[in-house]
């Protein structure tokens, strides 16, 4: 029994230095951002955004990033200001929004999911649209946006999609509708 819990003591104490180690600095996170290398540059806003989510420097590194000519990381890039809560200007949202318009629906997707972390409401006509994709998953983050950013005065357009083929769709449009409704009150 003693054994065990100091084997587990040495075991935990060597997996806490490990993970102390491989923290990196603010500034060794930035100075992986200009790679060629799509991952690494991903792995560096994924860093920014779990270690450094309050710096001022790293959110404006990673405002830079929306304007890199990969779709990937400017996907990243949107979807870590949206979940560190970025303070954005409409410059920003400039950036983001071609997300919304993208052939890759994944793209469309982490657009919408980025945008519901921001004090995103003047994007709400681009989103408007979203509501009447053939993709269901489209439609389904469009109303879960839409429940965060909007106002009620969005709830008609939601509501036919109460009534959409999908049932998940359906549920969504309900959710996001009741949550417009909170907004009322």
């Amino acid at each position: 029994m003693i054994r065990r819990a100091l084997l587990f003591t040495v075991v935990a104490f060597f997996a806490a230095s490990t993970a102390l180690a491989s923290k990196k600095s603010e500034e060794e996170w930035i100075s992986l951002l200009p790679s060629s290398d799509e991952g690494k540059v991903t792995g560096a806003l994924q860093g920014l955004e779990k270690e450094y989510p309050d710096s001022p420097t790293a959110r404006a590194k990673i405002i830079s990033m929306l304007k890199d000519p990969r779709e990937k990381v400017q996907r990243k890039a949107a979807r870590v200001l949206g979940a560190i809560n970025a303070k954005v200007d409409a410059k920003v949202f400039a950036d983001i929004t071609p997300l919304l318009r993208s052939t890759n629906k994944d793209a469309v997707v982490d657009g919408l999911k980025a945008l519901r972390g921001l004090d995103a409401a003047s994007t709400v006509p681009q989103i408007l649209p979203l509501l009447s994709s053939p993709d269901e998953n489209i439609k389904r983050d469009a109303c879960r946006t839409l429940a965060e950013i909007a106002d009620p005065s969005v709830i008609s357009k939601i509501e036919p999609l109460q009534s959409d083929a999908n049932k998940k769709v359906q549920e969504d449009a309900r959710t996001a509708i009741a949550k417009l409704k909170m907004k009322q009150k």
